[in-house]
């Protein structure tokens, strides 16, 4: 039996569990903003609001995704309201979320199709025949401070407001989503002050940055998966093409359980808060890539994919071209 059929049995959503799960994460959301400014100032108190933020966030996050895999709840129509309302806290406008999303999981692994993936990724060869400006262009992009920092910053304040592919999926889903997004800014803003509102951008960038990392770390590791469209197995693509990050309960749950990737990609309809649960319930069969916290921070080193040698390499693994030697 495939493990996809092993997993059938948890692509069953369970509307009182998602309800539970959406209380949860509101009441974290907007009560770590409160601590947050009522405590501003006070840096071990910021720090411990943040992270509860951030968590609130990225759950707000992952219950979205689920519905636009219309897996959060039994009924699609709910779904679909909900993932819409949840866009005002993603900053991510529900159905481009959905359409571009889906993409990515069609063509997970697809060399061919990698403009639907949320890195840019190069291989070896296409490295060596850029030109200067190209392969100095990518040696940024890859660098830790545009990864980790200006990128999501980009991606969260500006890209998100006009996102790839509106024209297929409309200009309504846009001004309605930033219309919520500003309205929930404003709000925080009215009712909170200056201060509750800086605290929310703080918090705000700390959680695009880390979300970031989670979703590098999943992807990005030396092991990955690519192959041409030809060539992708998509149950291999699947589980191989996606690292578990293996950081311990609190994290699972503050991520909603986001580390078991590899199983998400492979059966969608699995409810994130399911997701555990199915992981578990499959670990004899399931061979997954394992990270600690040190691992997935190493991560960033992995630059190139190696179509010889089938993985990801450094830099400093390939030999430079004439010209960026002499210019380094």
């Amino acid at each position: 039996m495939s493990i996809r059929k092993l997993a059938h049995p948890f692509a069953a959503p369970q509307n009182g569990v998602a309800v539970i799960n959406l209380i949860v994460t509101t009441v974290m959301y907007f009560g770590a903003i409160a601590i947050g400014a009522v405590y501003f100032g006070n840096y071990p108190v910021m720090a411990l609001a943040i992270i509860v933020f951030a968590g609130g966030g990225i759950r707000f996050f992952g219950a979205q995704h689920d519905c636009g895999h219309a897996a959060h709840f039994s009924n699609r129509k709910v779904n679909t309201i909900v993932g819409i309302v949840l866009g005002a806290f993603t900053a991510h406008p529900f159905y481009a979320m959905r359409y571009n999303h889906n993409l990515h999981h069609r063509h997970i692994g697809n060399l061919d199709e990698r403009e639907a993936h949320e890195v840019l990724t190069w291989t070896v060869a296409e490295y060596h025949a850029a030109g200067f400006w190209g392969r100095a262009f990518y040696r940024t992009y890859r660098s830790i401070p545009v990864i980790y920092f200006f990128g999501p910053i980009f991606i969260f304040f500006l890209r998100y407001r006009i996102p790839k592919n509106v024209s297929k999926t409309g200009w309504l889903d846009v001004i309605m989503q930033n219309g919520l997004m500003f309205g929930l800014w404003y709000a925080i803003y009215t009712i909170g002050g200056s201060t509750a509102f800086a605290f929310f951008m703080i918090a705000n960038v700390f959680a695009a940055c880390f979300g970031t990392f989670m979703v590098y770390a999943g992807h990005n590791f030396e092991e990955a998966y690519w192959e041409h469209e030809n060539a992708v197995d998509f149950e291999e693509a699947s589980l191989q093409g996606s690292s578990v990050l293996d950081f311990g309960p609190i994290f699972h749950f503050l991520t909603y359980n986001f580390a078991y990737h590899d199983l998400h990609h492979l059966y969608v309809k699995i409810p994130a808060y399911r997701l555990k649960a199915c992981h578990d319930a499959l670990a004899h069969v399931l061979e997954p890539t394992k990270m600690g916290w040190g691992e997935a921070i190493a991560c960033v080193k992995w630059k190139l994919w190696d179509e010889d040698s089938k993985r990801m390499v450094r830099f400093s693994d390939v030999k430079e071209p004439v010209a960026l030697q002499l210019a380094e």
